[in-house]
């Protein structure tokens, strides 16, 4: 009879699973040494800590809408690795989280660094559940396999997330009765299921609402990258001459240079984006959650369910109607529906098109009158470099196609707000828990997925130092990515907020971020003045190393300057 390890490896396979990421620990170092000589099927990534291995997990699974592995150790699993796999729970990332209960065959008794849940041990079980779609304890061989095969079919149904399987030592290893019921079945059979759709008649009542629309406007969020369903949002758009605004986590959703994109709307957003939102009697919200965030701390000038008709398109049915009131949603795909409304918006688009035309037409003025990604600071030279500059000259110097992974912190703000996204799909931002050092180990996972791309990170030099081990494994794989470092020794948005005088735990010891990559084997360069900046990036991708720009930059400068909530005195 198989063993459960062998099984589960098989599992994988059939499901289409392409990476693992993981440190081997406790029973699954059986799992790992079964994966030796099926690299071509399934490739292991050793990372340096538990954290970055679920890291790289979201980002792979936001890139590419499929489950990677985060497998190793069940108490390190379920501490360190927690950090991404809450994010991957709050931002939709399809992932599969392997690990055991370390419980060395003792059962009930304590068993050196257990996670069983007895007297004695940690919870494991539990703390998984806290933060995951679906999660079981395996106590048998039978269980782990089924257990692997149904936490893949939970990863990737509905609203995508994580998936875990906690796996008693015994099951891990333990023989497999293949003649008995439940019978184990291949994998790929439970995934070959269609993107759900919204009713038609829900469909007509969405075309109808349109239909009157004079002022419409569509907010596209993360939903619209989980489903890859760019070019329909795109289309749209066209049919109704619709304005697009993005959620944070939906940025580059469409190309910013469209003549109908308005930006990121919210908080942080740009002020046209916050003015058409707020001007609009019709939203269209395809896959985003309209957060506090989003909705300027839900101020009615921008955003009202009293005054304004709401559409809302999600994969969950909770979340439409959530969090505001809203007049119709339609629950399913986003791909699917905005599939079905393209299908359906021809006719009746063209139909009711005068009485849209002024909205339409006065876009580009109003882009103008309010400084779309426009900003005086973009364009002066500085030593140090401000981080307006930065942006500037990464948004001058990079190709378009140039993927970018955001950390938390005034580093996203400021690449949020001044760079403008050029092609779909080029933003992948940490919004769920929004966690410090998701930038660096996410870029890495993104060049597996786009090798013929550049990958470049933006963090600060707090988020930096949270994940720096990520170096040494872009190292060992070949994956030249460049990580852009914010450096003003401190926590800059941290610092920002504390009272003139009363710095407190937000300093750091002067470091050049550079040298430490230099030490991991990559190219590193220190730069104090923007001038040195375009050249820097050109050494940075001609080294074909993973690379480190240690950008100086000014610390007067605050996103709080043009922040939406702060510009307005944060009314409500």
């Amino acid at each position: 009879m198989p063993i459960a390890s062998e099984l589960i490896v098989q599992t994988l396979m059939e499901a289409g699973v392409e990476y693992v990421f993981g440190i081997p620990g406790g029973g699954t170092g059986q799992i790992f040494q079964l994966l030796h000589g099926k690299e071509d099927r399934i490739k292991t990534i050793l990372v340096r800590h538990e954290q970055v291995a679920a890291i790289m997990a979201d980002a792979y699974g936001r890139a590419t809408g499929k489950p990677a592995v985060v497998m190793g150790q069940g108490l390190f699993i379920g501490s360190n690795a927690a950090f991404g796999i809450m994010e991957a729970m709050l931002s939709s990332s399809p992932m599969l989280v392997l690990t055991d209960t370390s419980d060395g065959g003792v059962g009930m008794h304590a068993a050196n660094q257990s996670g069983a849940g007895e007297y004695g041990s940690i919870d494991l079980p539990n703390i998984f559940k806290a933060m995951s779609k679906y999660t079981t304890l395996a106590t048998s061989p039978k269980e782990a396999v089924i257990g692997t095969q149904l936490a893949i079919k939970h990863a990737m149904s509905g609203r995508p997330g994580p998936a875990s399987v906690v796996m008693r030592s015994a099951a891990i290893a333990g023989e497999v009765d293949l003649e008995s019921p439940p019978f184990i079945h291949n994998a790929a059979g439970y995934l070959n299921t269609a993107k759900p759709q919204s009713a038609p008649q829900d469909i007509q009542k969405a075309i109808e609402i349109l239909s009157q629309a004079k002022r419409p406007v569509i907010i596209a969020g993360n939903g619209v990258h989980v489903s890859h369903s760019h070019e329909k949002l795109k289309e749209l758009a066209e049919i109704w001459g619709m304005p697009v605004a993005t959620s944070y986590k939906g940025k580059s959703a469409i190309p910013e240079t469209h003549p109908l994109a308005l930006g990121m709307v919210g908080v942080y957003g740009q002020e046209v984006a916050n003015l058409v939102v707020g001007d609009a009697d019709t939203v269209l919200v395809i896959g985003a959650k309209l957060t506090p965030q989003e909705t300027v701390r839900e101020r009615p000038s921008t955003f009202d369910p009293l005054r304004q008709r709401i559409i809302q398109i999600d994969i969950d049915d909770r979340n439409a109607g959530w969090t505001f009131p809203v007049e119709l949603g339609l629950i399913g795909d986003a791909g699917s529906i905005l599939e079905q409304l393209v299908d359906a918006s021809k006719e009746a688009a063209q139909a009711s098109s005068s009485s849209r035309q002024e909205w339409t037409q006065g876009l580009d003025q109003r882009k103008q009158q309010n400084d779309y990604y426009e900003d005086p600071e973009l364009h002066k030279e500085s030593s140090p470099v401000t981080p307006q500059r930065l942006v500037k000259v990464l948004q001058d110097t990079l190709d378009p196609s140039t993927v970018f992974a955001l950390d938390a912190g005034n580093n996203r703000a400021w690449m949020a707000h001044l760079y403008k996204a050029q092609e779909s799909k080029t933003f992948f931002c940490p919004g769920g828990t929004a966690g410090m050092g998701w930038a660096l180990p996410a870029s890495v996972a993104l060049k597996l997925v786009y090798p013929d791309r550049t990958v470049v990170s933006v963090t600060g030099d707090g988020g930096y130092m949270m994940t720096v081990n990520a170096l040494s494994t872009a190292m060992q794989y070949h994956l030249p990515i460049i990580c852009v470092v914010m450096n003003n020794n401190a926590l800059g948005m941290v610092l920002d907020h504390q009272p003139p005088g009363q710095t407190i735990a937000s300093e750091f010891v002067d470091t050049d971020n550079a040298a430490v990559a230099r030490g991991f084997g990559c190219f590193g360069i220190q730069v104090n003045d923007s001038r040195d900046l375009p050249d820097a990036i050109r050494q940075a991708q001609a080294s074909g190393l993973p690379s480190v720009i240690d950008v100086v930059i000014d610390r007067g400068p605050s996103p709080d300057d043009w922040r939406a909530d702060a510009r307005r005195g944060g009314e409500t």
